[in-house]
């Protein structure tokens, strides 16, 4: 029976563990983005947030409507008489009753009118925030996702250098026994092999760490994720064309620049809303009372009264505060300008940015794939040099070294451009269940899940 040496083992038992640590859950990108707008932490906090602030129409709104209110009093007075020269009488006791309804419709309230547009803008900015989050759950869900398969892509191909490395370690063993090999061909391959089973103790890690991020993001445990298929991948497919009409989109769509604009134009309403407190209001009032006593005067007196008329209320002099909140207005409206052009020129910077990221990948994809190509070439040719005896084996692992270099930066290039892609529609704010669907089109059947 063979016995595995320590390091063999100890890699075998931290994939093992690394498959027993979560549930058996496999997840591809469509299906992460719905788990996390369910479960992500931070999109829900500001979907309760959203919904706070949707409160403040409602609330602007009764300023504007009838108002009622009633009012019951029960008094039970005690009165003490005294009069000069003659003893203090026993003091009376008689209950009295007072019941009022009032009823208040105001006519004319300028201020409660800029307050409702103001509670309004400050709604749909509310709004916009909530969507900008729900696209910053996209941009979250793909960059954990392309990182955790980049993990898996790096074990992967490490795990397939490895395997060829120990044959052809088995293959300088064998021709040293036989008299044909160098003792060199099998100490290289035992140094580089050596390298790379410390190099996959660090990737098992960081498969753990990237899944861990990716859980969180999506609030369930994963065991395996869908990994690109490149036979189904055209990168062409997701040129964005021209950059100009993206700027144009995004000032008409992006959350964020939308979310900046609706806050400008509350601060312009809150200017209006404190200017108006300079302005007199008018409220049309019902009232009814009735009021009911008993007294050593007059015994079960009720009094009914009905009331209806208009009240002025004028503002005179309130100690400078109107005049202030208004300075605080305007300030506010300023602060508010300044962050909406600041928001546009962020967004326009981070386009640009994204776009030839997109651009540059697009043309990388097919420069790696040449240039795979020419590695997977070179790779054969140094073989047949070993064979003809102009080549070593030591040539063969370094020309394979670089193959497999190729393949991961070829990966990383992948995985850069489509979450550039996905960055980019969220600031548009276009990236939604149908564009998740054109990535999970990518993808392919089976699980991605780390080599042993």
């Amino acid at each position: 029976m063979k016995v595995l040496p320590v390091p063999r083992l100890k890699l075998i038992a931290a994939s093992l563990m690394l498959a027993a640590s979560s549930p058996a859950w496999s997840v591809d990108l469509l299906e992460s983005y719905r788990l996390a707008l369910q479960n992500d932490r931070q999109y829900r906090i500001v979907q309760a947030r959203t919904k706070a602030a949707e409160e403040a129409v409602p609330q602007a709104l009764s300023q504007l409507l009838p108002s009622a209110s009633a009012t019951m009093t029960r008094n039970r007075i005690e009165q003490e008489v005294a009069r000069e020269g003659a003893p203090t009488s026993r003091p009376p006791r008689f209950p009295t009753e007072n019941d009022a309804v009032q009823l208040r419709q105001p006519i004319f309230r300028l201020r409660s009118v800029f307050a409702l547009q103001q509670a309004r803008e400050q709604v749909k900015g509310a709004q916009a925030d909530l969507e900008r989050e729900r696209q910053s759950v996209a941009v979250r869900v793909a960059g954990a996702y392309f990182e955790t398969l980049l993990a898996r892509d790096k074990l992967n191909l490490l795990g397939a250098q490895r395997r060829n490395i120990e044959a052809r370690l088995l293959a300088a063993t064998k021709a040293l026994e036989a008299g044909t090999g160098v003792r060199t061909d099998i100490d290289e391959a035992r140094a580089q092999l050596d390298k790379l089973r410390a190099q996959e103790i660090g990737l098992l890690q960081n498969i753990r760490v990237t899944t861990a991020q990716l859980e969180i993001v999506v609030g369930q445990g994963i065991d395996s994720v869908a990994p690109i298929d490149l036979g189904r991948m055209t990168p062409e497919v997701f040129d964005p064309g021209e950059v100009d009409p993206l700027l144009e989109l995004a000032m008409e769509k992006s959350p964020d620049i939308m979310g900046r604009a609706a806050e400008m134009e509350a601060a312009r309403s809150a200017i209006k809303a404190a200017r108006s407190d300079h302005l007199p209001s008018l409220d049309f009032i019902v009232s009814y009372n009735r009021s009911l006593s008993d007294n050593p005067f007059f015994t079960g007196q009720e009094v009914t009264s009905n009331a209806y008329g208009v009240q002025l209320t004028i503002p005179l002099y309130s100690g400078g505060l109107t005049q202030s909140r208004v300075r605080e207005a305007v300030a506010n409206s300023e602060e508010s300008r300044e962050r909406y052009h600041l928001t546009i020129n962020s967004a326009q910077l981070e386009l640009r940015k994204n776009f030839m990221a997109i651009k540059e990948g697009i043309a990388q994809f097919r420069a790696f794939e040449q240039a795979l190509r020419s590695a997977e070439q070179a790779v054969l040719s140094n073989q047949k040099g070993v064979l003809a005896g102009t080549r070593t084996s030591l040539d063969v692992l370094l020309v394979e070294q670089q193959r497999f270099q190729v393949e991961l930066d070829f990966a990383q290039s992948r995985y850069e451009m489509l979450a550039a892609w996905v960055r980019l529609n969220s600031l548009i704010g276009t990236m939604d269940d149908t564009e998740f669907a054109r990535l999970n089109e990518l993808l392919a059947a089976s699980p991605a899940q780390p080599a042993p």
